[in-house]
């Protein structure tokens, strides 16, 4: 579950952006993509989704503490079943719990981080889809954090905010990098790109086909959303408007969806799920933050997880889960 904070500007605007008409509720216009569930389990412990596993199925880490995932299970949304996995325990010196959680070809995957003297060495762990004891399969000298973490046929492969794309096997050994991704980042294995986050560029690290398009975009594999809130494939064809009034918080899920805030009148600021392709457009229900600090009146906005699935966040003190995929 990743959220990213918006904030809401008193005189009536949002980053100077004009009013919108308050869209219908996710689950009204898209009920079939769609589960509201508890957010603990019956022990107490707290539940935070990762990824979808299956239709019926997610991914998560539960805890009873802030960022202290405990242990990884599955939990089906048809009947609250919960089974779990494996234990996360925390080395000492821990400063990153585990994170990046993704899944694929037979294996779970996340990186933490600890001090090591004056640096961070980050870790790459993995576990088999069906639960057993983690393993530690490769340490390296880490600057700032892990991105673009995932499992492949070959081994698990990850990129870093410095730059460059590492791999290793699933037996472990040395991170080593792949060859022609220096100053790159995951975008969607096997592509890489950069700028980071922004991925106006596009290269397949198989096949070295290499996609652009222009600065200031904000890119999926396919799809792109400009500085002007225009969606297009990355040659720009198709060129179109959307609803957003306010740029995505985030690279378009599944080359469809992104969130992002908007003014539905004076002091009232909502989330919403946008869908590049059909136009359709639907509140997400998030409330305000109280209007106590710095983020008063802000909102916290949900975005896709890593599978480009799962949508969830915690509301009225239940978890409300979106799968993108549902949504035709």
């Amino acid at each position: 579950m990743r959220l990213l904070l918006a904030a809401l500007a008193l005189t009536g605007t949002l980053n100077g952006t004009a009013l919108a008409d308050r869209p219908p509720l996710v689950q009204d216009l898209w009920p079939q993509a769609v589960h509201v569930v508890p957010s603990a389990l019956p022990d107490g412990r707290t539940i935070t989704p990762r990824l979808f596993l299956d239709d019926d199925t997610v991914l998560a880490t539960v805890a009873k503490g802030f960022e202290r995932s405990e242990a990884l299970v599955t939990y089906k949304l048809s009947d609250g079943q919960t089974t779990e996995l494996a234990e996360l325990a925390v080395p000492p010196r821990t400063v990153v719990h585990p994170s990046g959680v993704a899944a694929g070809s037979g294996h779970i995957v996340w990186w933490t981080a600890r001090r090591d003297g004056a640096g961070r060495v980050g870790e790459i762990w993995t576990l088999p889809l069906e639960g057993g004891d983690p393993v530690a399969v490769a340490a390296f000298a880490l600057t700032g954090t892990v991105t673009g973490l995932e499992p492949t046929a070959q081994g698990v492969v990850w990129s870093t905010d410095a730059g460059g794309v590492w791999r290793v096997p699933y037996a472990g050994g040395r991170p080593a990098e792949v060859p022609g991704t220096q100053g790159q980042h995951v975008l969607k294995w096997p592509w890489v790109g950069s700028p980071a986050r922004a991925f106006t560029t596009a290269v397949n690290a198989e096949t070295g086909e290499r996609r652009e398009t222009r600065p200031g975009s904000l890119c999926g594999v396919y799809l792109c959303v400009s500085a002007d809130r225009l969606a297009s494939a990355r040659s720009g064809a198709g060129l179109r408007a959307t609803k957003l009034t306010d740029p995505p918080v985030s690279r378009p899920a599944r080359d469809r969806f992104v969130t992002s805030s908007t003014l539905a009148g004076p002091g009232e600021i909502w989330a919403g799920l946008y869908d590049l392709v059909s136009g359709q457009v639907a509140d997400l229900g998030v409330k305000p933050l109280a209007a106590r600090g710095v983020q008063a009146g802000g909102i916290a906005i949900p975005v896709p997880g890593p599978d480009d699935r799962l949508l969830s966040y915690r509301l009225d003190g239940r978890l409300v889960i979106v799968d993108l995929s549902k949504i035709t």
